[in-house]
């Protein structure tokens, strides 16, 4: 088709007012904020629905020409420009907030939504989308979706990624599809977490369902005054290791404040080395203050020589407002800048920002530090003329110094800004050449043809259909035929010895020690042409043709620097073993399990195991920052790397989450973790019918109280008896947790509730592992696990029809919800007989239902024919796994 032909059709299918040809007026889709380079595309298409936008992918693929996902241009790394020409699909008019569901704390939105736009509407209703970059007032959804974008709160409330529930997405033949039904928990693989941070690579995104978080009742903001950068960096570090975890933690050197003083009025002094530190902490009134004043104390002994509350709203607006909008300020200090993004763990910060400064002196450049130091995320700006080649060259000199330190230092070189343009020819100083390979594999899959983004990401002398191609042609040529089990037995005994190597029927087990033996292990069974199942303790049968690998012996703990709150163990590790580890040094990972004491790390993640605190920490999903995958040929592969934020490259590691082993191994993994909070309480609420309990979720749902578990049970032998119970869990300040306890107290009276009772230390512990002993604890026989997932806003209909199909089957019920995000487990037991069509009863109503255990119906369809993309899941197999070795 020729371009002329092109625009004839865009025009009949979209109206010429959608259609952009005058070449001035192309002229504007030529780059994004970056200014790294300037390219015209041959047309630019605005669409108005997300039917729009795939008529006009459809097009351009029949015509040849690439695609370029754009929405306000405020990207810094080259992402949203053509440099292949093509056509240009702006987002800005799909820019409907389509749906609220405030029950159900989400909400459906056009890619083109502005993230400012969307709060300011959600403000009122007492609700918040908590990514909040610093482009926020200009940026859309879609492209804060594009490079996975941070912000100035993302050290409490995560990146982009952690509030984004399924995304509506362009196919190459002008299919809608959608990654996800919108749930807490999909079926299939972690499509959404894969597709966010993918820079338009896989194609345009039209429209996202989005995870609302309550606005906080109140919060506090102090301007920290510092002597030099390194010493607010060092009061970072300390911050942390003493267990704070604030909302922000910002820091802002000298040549900022210069910039923002002119520009806001801050009145901050401009001292050369003075350094500003943004201070913020929110949540419910009580405890705030102490909270703050633990962190300012620690300010004032690491050298903080001035504290300046931001004490009214306004004033604190004025603060963020500076902030977030310091970059175009520093107009006042020279022509231009070249900002770097990379990120290190933090206790590193003192030392890469003393090695920052010494590259100013080196190359007499003046860098400005404005950064996320709470995250580790740094953002050197160097000033220069780009008027003078000299300047330039030794500005791009000082950049590249950057993130080969920020490699160095066991960082990532994008914390929240993408690769695009600005970095694909340093992706290869981080990744080895295996992981490029499936990082290029991955590319291939969503985007053969390179009709989407072309150019970007990858080195551009290694393509990603080349890297892809070279993968798969080295796992084909590894698969052998099938030996006699005996030679195999022989050979994985001379690697691991003969007490870890044993025949099951027509299958083996072997238990490698550490994960090198594991890659090996697994290189010796896909030669010798057997199939790989992955598990923690070897109770599941060996099928024939299977060796099972069994991780438990894999203990060991690889990195672990407390002050960071971050760890490394091997995928063997026990959960129990590592919050042993981790109380030692007052930390936890929030994830509370029955068989805790068996259940391996490994093991939680493949199967994206979750506990009653999700609602106030998240889930694994969220947590694991990292992962050494094996390959089927014994490959090691790395996944993420041991910072809290990383959009270098694709994000596989949400991938393998929920895994369940079937697309490689995990050898290990790296974890965020968590200060252990001073205090914690639960209350228990006897609620007598599930009417009532449900009214009280409503009011609290509505309510800006903080807990951190709330969960619904019925059948369970407690504390109150075995009806419907509300068990709602605070954690925090003293303070806090008693705010929690009286204003809960209150709404259970306020609801007629028949009883309450607080629970604290061993009696709350206790309590927490007899609720999630429906979850995760031992079957007796005859018993049925299941686990079922609605919106938050269904789940008491939904719990009623698994109640009223129990009592037709003649079963007894106990079940335990995590009733504000919907997840619930049910605990079945009676006759063997009327399990299976319990279950089918059930799945009428709500298909999104997992055997977890028992004698019950599973699942016909592999996991990778599940979810609302089957297709995709499909191919994510055949990519990542061609030759079906793990099952």
């Amino acid at each position: 088709m020729q371009i002329s032909q092109l625009i004839a059709e865009l025009k009949r299918s979209l109206g010429s007012h959608a259609v952009v040809t005058a070449p001035d007026a192309l002229a504007t889709y030529d780059a994004d904020a970056s200014m790294l380079v300037a390219c015209a595309p041959q047309v630019a298409v605005i669409p108005t629905t997300p039917e729009q936008a795939a008529t006009a992918v459809s097009l351009a693929v029949a015509a040849g020409l690439p695609i370029v996902a754009r929405g306000a241009g405020t990207g810094i790394a080259g992402g949203a420009v053509p440099v292949r020409g093509g056509m240009v699909l702006s987002s800005v008019r799909m820019d409907l907030i389509e749906r609220v569901e405030l029950r159900s704390r989400r909400a459906l939105v056009g890619a083109g939504v502005i993230n400012a736009e969307l709060n300011a509407h959600l403000a009122p209703l007492g609700f918040q989308f908590a990514p909040d970059p610093s482009s926020q007032r200009a940026s859309t959804i879609g492209g804060n979706l594009a490079t996975n974008a941070g912000g100035p709160h993302c050290l409490k409330y995560g990146v982009t990624a952690n509030h984004i529930l399924a995304i509506e997405l362009v196919r190459p033949d002008g299919r809608l599809i959608w990654s996800g039904h919108g749930l807490p928990e999909d079926a299939g693989y972690d499509l959404t977490g894969l597709i966010v941070g993918s820079e338009g690579t896989f194609g345009p995104v039209t429209r996202a369902m989005v995870r609302l978080t309550p606005l906080p009742e109140a919060k506090r903001v102090v301007l920290a005054l510092f002597p030099s950068v390194i010493a607010a960096s060092s009061a970072v570090s300390r911050v942390i290791a003493a267990g704070s975890l604030p909302t922000s933690l910002e820091v802002m050197d000298h040549n900022g404040i210069r910039a923002v003083n002119g520009a806001y009025g801050l009145g901050l002094p401009e001292g050369k080395g003075v350094t500003l530190l943004i201070v913020e902490v929110d949540g419910v009134e009580q405890g705030l203050d102490e909270a703050l004043e633990e962190i300012l104390a620690i300010c004032r002994a690491q050298g903080a020589f001035e504290l300046r509350p931001a004490r009214t709203a306004e004033e604190q607006t004025r603060v963020w407002t500076a902030r977030k909008a310091f970059a175009g300020a520093l107009g006042r200090l020279a022509p231009a800048y070249l900002l770097v993004d990379t990120v290190v763990p933090r206790t590193r910060l003192p030392f890469v920002l003393e090695q920052i400064e010494q590259l100013s002196h080196t190359y007499a450049m003046e860098v400005c530090n404005v950064f996320h130091a709470g995250d580790g995320n740094l953002h050197p700006l160097v000033l220069y003329d780009p008027r003078d080649p000299d300047q330039t060259q030794r500005a791009h000199a000082i950049a590249k110094e950057v993130l080969l330190l920020s490699i160095a230092q066991g960082g990532v070189i994008s914390g929240e800004h993408g690769i695009g343009l600005e970095k694909q020819e340093y992706l290869p100083l981080l990744f080895s050449p295996a992981d490029m390979e499936l990082q290029g594999a991955i590319y291939t899959l969503f985007n053969q043809g390179d009709h989407f983004n072309p150019a970007k990401l990858f080195p551009l002398a290694t393509p990603p259909s080349e890297l892809g191609a070279r993968r798969r042609e080295r796992l084909l040529a590894s698969r052998g035929a099938l030996v006699p089990l005996a030679a195999l037995q022989a050979t994985l005994t001379d690697l691991v010895g003969a007490a870890f190597v044993a025949p099951d029927g027509a299958g083996l087990r072997v238990s490698p020690a550490h994960v090198d033996e594991l890659a090996a292990v697994v290189a010796h069974c896909y030669r010798a042409g057997y199939a790989i199942q992955a598990t923690s303790h070897g109770s599941a049968p060996v099928a024939d043709g299977v060796v099972q690998i069994i991780t438990k012996r894999m203990t060991r703990v690889l990195a672990y620097e407390p002050d960071d709150l971050t760890i490394t163990v091997e995928a063997g590790m026990r959960l129990a073993d590592l919050q042993a580890l981790l109380a030692e040094h007052g930390q936890i990972l929030p994830l509370d399990r029955a068989d805790g004491a068996e259940a391996t790390i490994g093991s939680l993640v493949a199967t994206a195991a979750d506990g009653p605190r999700r609602l106030g920490y998240g889930t694994l999903r969220d947590w694991t920052i990292g992962l050494t995958l094996v390959e089927a040929d014994g490959t090691m592969v790395r996944l993420g790397a041991q910072v809290v934020k990383n959009v270098t490259g694709y994000n596989l590691t949400r991938l393998l989450v929920g895994s369940r082993g079937t697309l490689g191994v995990i050898g290990t993994v790296s974890l965020r973790l968590f200060p252990r909070p001073p205090a914690s309480a639960t209350l228990a609420i006897a609620c007598g019918e599930r009417e009532r309990a449900f009214a009280i979720l409503d009011d609290l749902a509505a309510c800006r109280l903080q807990p951190v578990s709330v969960e619904y049970c019925e059948g369970v032998e407690g504390l109150l008896g075995t009806g419907p119970t509300l068990f709602i869990g605070a954690e925090g300040r003293p303070a806090t947790v008693a705010r929690h306890m009286a204003e809960l107290r209150t709404l259970a009276v306020h609801h007629s509730a028949l009883a309450t009772l607080t629970l604290e230390a061993a009696a709350e512990q206790e309590l927490w592992r007899l609720v999630t002993s429906i979850a995760s604890g031992e079957l007796p026989i005859a018993t049925l696990r299941l686990r079922l997932v609605a919106q938050p806003a269904d789940l008491q209909t939904a719990l009623s029809h698994a109640a009223t199909a129990a009592t037709t089957h003649g079963l007894k019920l106990a079940l335990s919800a995590r009733a504000l995000t919907g997840v619930a487990y049910l605990w079945v037991h009676g006759p063997t007989a009327e399990l299976v069509p319990f279950q089918r009863t059930l799945e009428q109503h709500w298909p999104h239902i997992e055997l977890l255990g028992g004698p019950g119906l599973r699942s016909e369809r592999p996991l990778w024919e599940q979810g609302s993309a089957p297709e995709l899941n499909r191919a994510l197999k055949d990519t990542i796994d061609p030759c079906r070795a793990f099952v």
